[in-house]
């Protein structure tokens, strides 16, 4: 079997399209309904774009510009008018946004915290730690941006490593060394987050066995609470792409090297690439499983939270907001050319509430995207509620689920479906099974435009 695409999200951007003009007001009323909302601010700018990078992000410091789109940002916001939102959890992605100044970084901080203040129910010192995500990457973490961070609440800071090795860094186009990626490391277990997250690559060409686990081991030296395990996937657009490097054939004797060097040195895999040290994860399960719950519902609630249905509302340009059925975002970008043009219209952009770019779900694709959100993690998926949900089985809606269960994938506790050993290290195969022939067929067409250099 060969593995194909990660399942993040669904739909994929790449399916997005045309909407008739939208505003953002008639959807924010179902953010007011629940107080599970999360907020995030894209900021995609880099130093250089990575061979593998096919986000939505410009390489190269543009000061003016980067003012500009901080300016547009508030703006954005302002014109949203937020005031009866609360929002459970913020990110702050990219891009890098550590390659903002300080002085940028200050401002953002004071926008997030802005925002959060216009909650009526919000208070200085919440009860329960909000929080905070934030991405970094080696050469642009100083010990004054991760003062600013902490400062300001972050209280999970991710950062891609991907290798350790030299050779490998430079077949990946990092600009990064491995010592920069030891003094970042340094810094940031001087200034100390509750939570620091590590993403480390398998699948590049020339790596072995004994080069990936030479990472993981340098990885592991400085005890992150959590690793990321990345497979190499080439998209049409980046790069390595035009450059024609191949992901190795040695991919999945790859993942199961790292699966089981990370499993044997103290870590729970909760998906097929997140783990978390076993102590954290302990933690997490005592704070939010119910004492009478059965264990299946124990880890649903624990690791999960029965994804699906959460809302993001999304700042910037880049980002996916989902507001109830409505998924939204600036049309999907890869090249520079296409980045920067998408991120001059976003600052240009008169009225930010209107709504031209994305994707309604009918029924059957809320159960597709609820169905991938749950059963490809560690908790599985539960037939009871999805009745509740959706009024029939999901055997009945899904009967490829009936197939994977014969075929070992995914074994089945009372009610509740979860992904074997087996199936975890296949749900890279499995997940693009259950993509709707309407949302492959759009992404195929988006692949093509890209090839043949229309976007």
């Amino acid at each position: 079997m060969n593995y194909r695409q990660y399942m993040y999200s669904y739909p994929h951007k790449t399916a997005y399209g045309p909407l008739p003009d939208l505003n953002i007001t008639d959807y924010l009323p179902l953010l007011e309904e629940t107080s599970d909302n999360s907020l995030y601010f894209h900021i995609p700018f880099c130093e250089a774009k990575c061979g593998y990078c096919n986000l939505f992000s410009v390489a190269g410091k543009n000061t003016e510009l980067m003012e500009k789109y901080m300016s547009a940002m508030k703006r954005q916001s302002t014109q949203y008018s937020l005031n009866n939102i609360h929002f459970s959890e913020v990110t702050i992605g990219g891009g890098t946004p550590f390659y903002l100044n300080e002085k940028s970084l200050e401002n953002l901080f004071a926008l997030i915290e802005h925002i959060l203040s216009l909650n009526k129910s919000y208070t200085a010192k919440p009860q329960k730690v909000r929080p905070v995500i934030m991405e970094t990457s080696p050469r642009q973490t100083t010990e004054e941006k991760l003062v600013i961070a902490k400062a300001h609440g972050v209280t999970r800071l991710s950062m891609g490593i991907q290798s350790f090795l030299e050779n490998e860094l430079a077949t990946l186009l990092r600009i990064h060394s491995p010592k920069d990626s030891h003094n970042a490391l340094s810094l940031i277990k001087k200034v100390s987050f509750p939570c620091l997250n590590l993403d480390i690559i398998y699948g590049i060409p020339g790596q072995t066995k004994t080069s990936l686990t030479n990472t993981l081991s340098q990885t592991l030296s400085y005890n992150p609470e959590e690793v990321f395990l990345y497979p190499l996937y080439i998209k049409p657009g980046t790069p390595l792409y035009q450059k024609g490097v191949k992901t190795s054939e040695d991919l999945r004797y790859l993942y199961d090297c790292g699966n089981e060097y990370l499993l044997q040195h103290g870590y729970m895999r909760c998906s097929m690439r997140r783990y978390i040290r076993k102590d954290r994860a302990n933690s997490i399960f005592a704070e939010n499983a119910s004492v009478n719950a059965s264990p299946s519902d124990k880890y649903n609630n624990a690791l999960n939270n029965e994804c699906g249905f959460q809302n993001t509302l999304s700042i910037g340009c880049g980002g996916r907001s989902y507001i109830g059925n409505l998924h939204f975002c600036t049309p999907y970008a890869v090249s520079r050319k296409q980045c920067l043009s998408r991120l001059n219209e976003y600052i240009n952009t008169p009225d930010y509430r209107i709504i031209t770019h994305g994707y309604i779900l009918d029924r059957e694709e809320e159960k597709r995207r609820y169905l991938i959100k749950n059963i490809l993690f560690v908790s599985g998926i539960n037939d009871t509620r999805y009745q509740e949900l959706f009024g029939n089985t999901l055997e009945h809606d899904f009967p490829v689920i009936s197939s994977w269960l014969k075929q070992k994938y995914v074994i089945k506790y009372g009610e509740q479906y979860v992904l074997t050993d087996k199936g975890m290290a296949e749900a890279d195969v499995l997940g693009p099974q259950l993509i709707s022939e309407d949302v492959k067929e759009r992404m195929k067409k988006w692949e093509h435009n890209i090839t043949i250099g229309e976007i």
